[in-house]
């Protein structure tokens, strides 16, 4: 956990990251577009740092002011671009934080987990795994015994659910997903073709996160999305890099992963808690539509295959 000093520490070292001309730049493009934007940045002679589909995620990311009266700051499970706010202290949040009530791993600090060891998996690969990303990571989710715990940006892949679907029913493995809350819709309609409802799975926590959330002086706000893609498993190994848990990625994008094991596994540990307390439950209101979604699907088939 960072203290007050560290904080201050970081401020300083990231001075040259921070420019108050594109800060006031972002500010015009969220009040008037990109028009007001452009005529900015040839006003004050600054050099166009966004590409276009930056422009156009920022603006659909953009959400207007409250027409009530409000104090603009982060609201529970929201990190600021405040500096007091990029990581969680418990000390100064209005709520507590979510628990890993299923159990978690109990390695202390330092602890021995394993000796270091790097695996690298291609996809697409060559020779006789062809998809082994997929593969290497279903092989990690079949090879758990006590919890898995993975934060992705989308997760859409049916197989992999069915995976985790089976630890926790077979093997009683406790799963923990953190899921960016831009996809959690794509990952509710994955679960409602299933026919799964997320809320009556015993071994299973799904929670939303996203990225920073930068305030503009009119009260306007940009949340960010989550980026990190990684799966732990009991605590001993990790699976990273840039494959993502959907169809595309498994049979048509080129990805890679790499498994670690050994001392590098306490920092995802680390991370994946933070994330977790800055996590927020699903919305009970998008549960239930996908679900009656689903009920007046299964009504209407009879009839269409009748006319």
């Amino acid at each position: 956990m960072a203290t007050g000093s560290q904080c201050a520490d970081e401020a300083a070292g990231a001075a040259g990251l921070y420019s108050e001309a594109q800060r006031l730049a972002l500010e015009e493009l969220v009040a008037g577009g990109r028009d007001a934007f452009r005529a900015f940045l040839r006003r004050e002679r600054v050099a166009e740092f966004l590409s276009e589909p930056e422009l156009q995620a920022l603006l659909e990311a953009a959400v207007p002011p409250r027409q009530e009266p409000e104090e603009p700051g982060p609201g529970p499970g929201e990190r600021s671009l405040d500096c007091s706010s990029l990581t969680y202290f418990p000390e100064r949040s209005d709520a507590e934080p979510p628990a890993l009530e299923l159990g978690w791993p109990g390695f202390a600090s330092g602890s021995f987990r394993g000796l270091p060891r790097v695996e690298a998996h291609f996809q697409p690969g060559y020779g006789a795994e062809l998809y082994g990303c997929k593969e290497a990571v279903r092989r990690e989710i079949r090879s758990a015994r006590e919890v898995i715990a993975l934060v992705m940006d989308s997760f859409t892949d049916m197989d992999i659910f069915k995976d985790l679907q089976e630890a926790c029913s077979k093997r009683h493995v406790k799963v923990y997903i953190l899921l960016d809350q831009a996809s959690f819709p794509h990952f509710l309609k994955m679960c409602s073709n299933l026919g799964v409802n997320i809320e009556e799975q015993k071994l299973m926590r799904v929670r939303n996160i996203n990225g920073n959330t930068y305030y503009t002086r009119s009260g306007a706000k940009i949340v960010g999305k989550v980026h990190e893609k990684f799966m732990l498993v009991d605590g001993i190994r990790v699976t990273t890099g840039s494959y993502s848990f959907t169809w595309t990625d498994g049979k048509l994008n080129s990805s890679n992963i790499i498994i670690l094991s050994g001392p590098a596994v306490e920092h995802f540990d680390l991370e994946f808690q933070i994330l977790y307390a800055e996590s927020k439950p699903i919305n009970p209101w998008l549960c239930s539509c996908s679900q009656e979604r689903e009920m007046a699907n299964q009504l209407i088939r009879p009839w269409i295959s009748k006319t």
